[in-house]
C-alpha cells in the first residue's frame, strides 16, 4: 500500500478518518495525501459576500482544514502531500483517486440521516459505489 487518500472537512469524523490512517501509514511505510474541497456556493452566504472583497477565501478556508489535519498527525513520519480543489466533492474525490492511483480512500462518515440522505446522499456514499478502489470509512 503505496498511497492513502484522506479526504477532510475538518469535522470530527474526517479529522478521526485521518488519524486512522495515519497508522495504517506508519505501519505499511504509506504516503498520505490529505483532500480539502471547497465547493462553490449558488446563493447569497457572508462567505459569498466576502468573496467579493476577497477571492481568495475558499482558498484560505481550504489551508486552514489543511492546517486542522496536519496538526491531528502532528509528529507522524511519514510523507503527506495535501491539496485544496475545488468543485463537487464527490467528483473531485475520485479524480484524484484516478489522478494520484492511491490504494485506499479512508474518510469520516458525514452523518447524514432521514430523508436527507435520501434525497441528497452522501459524500462517502457516492465514494462508496463510484470509487475504483477501496474504501475505509470511519465514524
Amino acid at each position: 500500500m503505496k498511497k492513502i487518500l484522506v479526504p477532510i472537512d475538518g469535522s470530527h469524523n474526517s479529522l478521526e478518518a485521518l488519524k486512522w490512517a495515519r497508522d495504517m501509514a506508519e505501519k505499511y511505510g504509506s504516503q498520505i495525501i490529505i483532500l480539502n474541497i471547497q465547493k462553490p456556493v449558488s446563493y447569497i452566504t457572508p462567505e459569498t459576500i466576502s468573496l467579493r472583497e476577497d477571492p481568495n477565501l475558499f482558498a484560505k478556508i481550504g489551508e486552514k482544514v489543511i492546517d486542522a489535519g496536519l496538526e491531528a498527525i502532528k509528529g507522524t513520519t511519514v510523507e503527506v502531500k495535501t491539496e485544496v480543489n475545488f468543485g463537487d466533492p464527490a467528483e473531485q474525490i475520485l479524480d484524484v483517486i484516478d489522478k494520484e492511483d492511491v490504494d485506499v480512500v479512508v474518510m469520516g462518515s458525514q452523518g447524514i440521516t432521514g430523508i436527507k440522505k435520501f434525497l441528497i446522499g452522501s459524500v462517502s456514499n457516492k465514494i462508496l459505489m463510484h470509487s475504483s478502489k477501496p474504501v475505509m470509512i470511519i465514524k
